[in-house]
């Protein structure tokens, strides 16, 4: 498995969920936990 980096060329640590209200219900959305702090939406 190859490792992914960002912009930054930081390393991904691990895939982290969020809260999301819409429309009255909660869904998780799944965001991508860089080694420097970042964090970018999964598409």
């Amino acid at each position: 498995m190859s490792v992914r980096y960002n912009q930054n060329n930081s390393p991904l640590v691990k895939v982290v969920y969020s809260q999301v209200k819409v429309n009255g219900k909660i869904e998780l959305v799944p965001l991508e936990f860089y080694a420097d702090g970042s964090l970018k939406r999964v598409a």
